[in-house]
């Protein structure tokens, strides 16, 4: 494949440091003995914090690839400058003549002559109006293009979250194209820099990931995902008395996860794999205090449905993808 730009090739690099460093070895380094209660407790909090997060994965990448191939897709290839088949924006003020003429709208509700009408939504001049409810934090997101490298670049924030994307339009050579081309694009690149929080009545987290993954298949009727992550995690969770803290990396790893083209009626992956290894220093506090290495290898293996299997070596549970949530362990 074609040398990338200098950032591509230095955030892969970074990110195969780091899967050398952590390793998917599911027997792991030698770790502190741990009591049986702790030894549980620590399985099913590593089973729910590796689902959510490759759940979350899998929905940011469907909307990556919406946004990417929804922005820049054309027909055929256009000799025209980057930017003539990008969708127009909807002008402010529709040109004269275009609006529904006043005739043809409906009459203003209100309520028959002699039946008492309601009283105003607004206090009366000369009252003080009330304040306006806060809006919530907008999303907003930002692009912009390389034409030397042919590389998107996006920066987005808001709900907790910061997103740096770079993506990058391949051909079936894989040869970088400057937008999506619908029946000469076969794949595109990703690669994201996140920042995250998230945090419930007994849960917070944590996180500055990593992620270069390619999707392809766009000639054919699939699409599949490979690619591989890393992230540093703080995640911490409550129980009765007790409060576990973890702190330490995760590596992820997916492998020919695959989705039909038609996601309408088929909107789960009909098969491949998601790996989470995770190396954390686990503390618990609260009945009694416990500090013990953690090192876990997560396997979630798709099946076209809504409910698939997690496990952790032979622990083994089901993950929802539509909620994040895991349950049914044993």
């Amino acid at each position: 494949m074609p040398s990338r730009s200098f950032s591509f090739i230095t955030f892969a690099g970074v990110l195969i440091l780091a899967i050398a460093c952590s390793g998917d070895n599911p027997a792991g380094p030698g770790a502190a003995s741990q009591t049986a209660p702790l030894n549980s407790a620590i399985k099913s909090d590593i089973a729910a914090s590796a689902g959510n997060a490759i759940a979350s994965d899998l929905e940011t990448l469907i909307a990556d690839e919406a946004a990417a191939v929804g922005s820049f897709a054309v027909s055929v290839p256009s000799s025209g400058a980057f930017g003539d088949d990008a969708p127009a924006s909807t002008p402010s003020n529709p040109p004269a003549g275009t609006g529904t003429p006043d005739s043809a709208k409906p009459p203003a509700s209100s309520p028959p002559s002699g039946e008492p009408k309601p009283p105003a939504s607004t206090p009366p001049s000369g009252e003080p109006q009330p304040a306006p409810a806060p809006a919530p934090a907008p999303v907003s997101e930002s692009c912009t293009f390389n034409a030397a490298a042919l590389i998107y670049s996006c920066v987005k924030s808001g709900e907790g979250r910061s997103v740096v994307k770079s993506y990058q339009f391949l051909d079936a050579s894989g040869k970088p194209m400057e937008k999506f081309v619908r029946g000469t694009t076969e794949a595109i690149h990703f690669l994201v820099k996140s920042d995250a929080n998230e945090s419930n009545d007994n849960y917070a987290s944590v996180s500055h990931s990593l992620r270069d993954v390619v999707e392809s298949g766009f000639l054919g009727p699939n699409r599949v995902y490979n690619g591989f992550g890393s992230s540093a995690d703080t995640n911490s969770r409550k129980e009765n008395l007790s409060t576990r803290t973890y702190t330490g990396s995760s590596v992820d790893t997916l492998k020919a996860v695959t989705f039909v083209d038609e996601r309408a009626q088929h909107p789960y992956p009909l098969s491949g794999v998601a790996i989470r290894v995770v190396d954390y220093t686990a503390v618990s506090t609260g009945e009694q205090l416990e500090t013990t290495t953690v090192h876990k290898r997560v396997v979630v293996t798709f099946n076209g449905t809504a409910d698939v299997p997690i496990s952790l070596g032979d622990y083994s549970c089901v993950l929802h993808l539509d909620t994040h949530k895991v349950d049914g362990c044993k």
